[in-house]
């Protein structure tokens, strides 16, 4: 085997000990640094070959065998097998989180929507978060101080939203990415399903955003000029079935050049339009809690979907498919969550200055609503 850390490959040879073995159990037997869950990942995924041939890990394996796999003493950033072997990221309940990246210093993630980041994330108490899943898979080290981490969020994404999350594993890291973040060098995609068939084909929001929390009732107050307040009506109150927290958090758009709020910017791009909704790319110069729903509501195109800037009842397929009106099929939710997908990232390696880019693919409940609407809502 070629020790070699700039070898992207290496190899090795079946022995008389692997006589009869199955190719994943061989390859575990030649490589120390491999255990069966991480060779099975590597034969899925094509990584070996077997005599040339890509194998597929059943293969029954004789001396003289050649095997061609990943450099397992390749560098941290490039090396397949330790990233193979990483801690599983899986929910108590069984629920799988894809990693799309990892090293000795960054994850990258693809956030599946209902689960939260943070324990209390949005006013509500939830049993499971990407808190407890991390935590779970990378507990801290027996000497640790008190307090310390072997992870780190350095942003986050709304507990419905999909899509790309990174996570510092070192203080050297979160330092580095969130000066990184502050200074607005990481450039993140959403993609967004609005309510509504936009005028524009371009547009650049930069409305700022005043933050008001509802009180003990569950209703929002919103500070105006001075000291004065005045209660907010939620426009679709009768159609409200979650209750509001107490604490949480929702954002109000300001007027252009208003004094008041947090400065904000989010570009809009047209990517595809139906009949009543509005395929959007979203791109958050700044990164303020619920910036992109907010601002979309302050264009008049909030999400298709969304409690608390806009539509708070599911969407069901009758209102699309007009043949399924008076059916049991019409009765079927089509969507009940953000249509809001973190798509896009791209950053400087924090570690090794490269950059980095990651998409994480649109999940099956929006690409299927996505075919509905082409199916039904087509403008052609």
């Amino acid at each position: 085997m070629n020790p070699n850390p700039n070898r992207v490959e290496a190899s090795a040879e079946a022995t008389a000990a692997q006589a009869g073995f199955r190719a994943d159990r061989a390859l575990c037997a030649l490589l120390p640094q491999l255990n069966r869950r991480a060779a099975k990942l590597l034969f899925r995924k094509g990584y070996v070959r077997l005599n040339g041939k890509v194998a597929n890990g059943s293969e029954r394996v004789l001396p003289g065998d050649r095997f061609i796999f990943p450099n397992p003493n390749a560098a941290p950033e490039a090396n397949v097998i330790d990233q193979a072997r990483a801690p599983r990221l899986t929910t108590p309940h069984g629920r799988h989180l894809v990693r799309l990246y990892e090293d000795d210093s960054i994850l990258v993630i693809s956030k599946p929507a209902e689960i939260p980041v943070h324990r209390g994330q949005g006013g509500f108490t939830r049993r499971h978060t990407l808190e407890d899943v991390l935590e779970r898979a990378y507990p801290p080290p027996p000497d640790a101080a008190p307090g310390q981490q072997s992870y780190y969020f350095v942003h986050r994404l709304d507990m419905e939203t999909s899509g790309c999350l990174l996570i510092a594993k070192s203080d050297a890291a979160r330092d580095a990415l969130i000066r990184d973040f502050s200074e607005r060098t990481i450039h993140k995609e959403y993609l967004a399903i609005v309510a509504g068939e936009v005028e524009w084909k371009k547009t650049i929001c930069t409305r700022p955003i005043l933050y008001i929390k509802a009180d003990e009732e569950g209703k929002f107050e919103e500070r105006v000029a001075g000291s004065a307040r005045v209660r907010l009506r939620h426009p679709f109150k009768k159609f409200q079935k979650k209750k509001v927290m107490r604490g949480q958090k929702k954002g109000i758009a300001l007027e252009d050049g208003s004094s008041e709020g947090k400065s904000a910017e989010t570009r809009f791009d047209v990517v595809a339009r139906f009949k009543g909704y509005t395929l959007v790319r979203a791109m958050p110069k700044t990164g303020r809690t619920h910036q992109i729903r907010v601002h979309l509501q302050s264009l008049g195109h909030p999400l298709a979907y969304d409690e608390l800037y806009g539509r708070v009842n599911p969407v069901r397929r009758r209102e699309l498919d007009l043949h399924s009106t008076d059916t049991e099929a019409g009765e079927e939710i089509v969507l009940n969550r953000l249509p809001l997908h973190a798509w896009k990232l791209r950053f400087t390696h924090p570690k090794t200055g490269e950059e980095m880019n990651f998409e994480a693919k649109l999940p099956r409940d929006l690409r299927e609503f996505l075919k509905l609407l082409k199916r039904f809502r087509s403008r052609s």
